[in-house]
């Protein structure tokens, strides 16, 4: 769960970040913070590691931030790919283009 509240806190969805692929500044800015994320999450799972005796706390970590950064890697990647910069263009319709 620490993993995933540090993703949570320090990032947004990957919904979003597909949104804003086609953004060479917003995509620095994610992986800054998908970053800040993996770091976090590992250091406070290594810590719970130490004080519960236990890796089980690692295993977590290695499986959700490999997974989240997968993750967020191929939305980063569709969002360019579709040159999504904002959420009126590419992947993201935007309010006047909105449709259900």
């Amino acid at each position: 769960m620490y993993t995933l509240d540090a993703y949570s806190t320090l990032n947004s969805s990957p919904w979003t970040a597909e949104s804003f692929g086609g953004d060479p500044q917003k995509m620095k800015s994610l992986r800054e913070y998908v970053g800040h994320a993996m770091v976090f999450s590992t250091l406070y799972c290594a810590g719970s590691a130490i004080i519960g005796a236990s890796w089980w706390p690692i295993y977590g970590s290695v499986i959700n931030n490999g997974y989240l950064w997968w993750l967020y890697r191929r939305a980063a990647q569709r969002g360019a790919k579709a040159g999504a910069v904002g959420w009126g263009s590419g992947v993201s319709p935007g309010w006047k283009g909105l449709s259900w």
